[in-house]
């Protein structure tokens, strides 16, 4: 009786079938649960870095529109640089200082100014220089000694030229010509033009009208 088996070789065989089939879909639990898990993480990896990948570009557009910003600024802050030393060029107080002493220098009792006018040569006013009246026969020119280049001698023009325009009368022509020449001795002075002249009369004296420019240079002797 020791050696019969009781258990049936059908049953045993559905029972290793069973166990095999539960091992199986643990298995296959296992691995879906792996694989969800695997995706879930990639998902979420996903979604944060195209997040960071759109704060780097939203940075990177940042980044750039501030540099534009910069760049025109820098721009604007060249230009407004030019211009103010332009400005400061043209409102040179030096020049300032050099005409106010010039015009005290060649100062005479015969004659008085009315208008004192700072120009840019480019805006000098046109027009045909005209000789003095009363007979006279040429425009009145004053270059002072020296100001003329010799033969062969390139004549050398300043970059930036601060002119003023002085208004006035004389008591006659003779006087004027002397404040013209002693206007184009004064250290800082040169070519000095007659533009204008004319007689007026006032109650029972005649007068000389004149309208004349000069060239300032930035420092007597210098050319600006």
């Amino acid at each position: 009786m020791a050696d019969i088996d009781l258990i049936p070789a059908a049953y045993l065989k559905r029972q290793l079938v069973q166990r095999l089939v539960t091992r199986f879909l643990i298995a296959a639990i296992a691995v879906a649960v792996l694989v969800g898990g695997a995706r879930v993480a990639l998902s979420r990896a996903i979604v944060s870095e195209t997040a960071t990948v759109a704060r780097l570009q939203k940075a990177v557009d940042i980044y750039s529109q501030t540099e534009a910003k910069a760049d025109g600024y820098r721009q604007q802050r060249r230009i407004d640089e030019a211009r103010l030393a332009h400005l400061d060029e043209l409102r040179g107080r030096d020049r300032l200082t050099v005409l106010l002493h010039a015009i005290d220098a060649a100062y005479s009792p015969s004659i008085w100014l009315d208008e004192l006018r700072y120009l840019r040569r480019e805006n000098l006013p046109a027009g045909t220089l005209k000789p003095p009246a009363g007979g006279a026969g040429s425009t009145v020119l004053v270059n002072p000694k020296g100001s003329v280049p010799g033969p062969g001698v390139a004549a050398s023009r300043p970059s930036v030229e601060q002119r003023a325009e002085i208004v006035g009368h004389a008591t006659d022509h003779t006087r004027l010509a002397e404040f013209m020449r002693s206007l184009s001795a004064q250290p800082g002075i040169t070519d000095v033009r007659l533009l204008d002249t004319g007689l007026r009369t006032y109650t029972n004296a005649q007068v000389i009208d004149l309208s004349l420019t000069l060239l300032i240079e930035s420092q007597p002797g210098r050319s600006q």
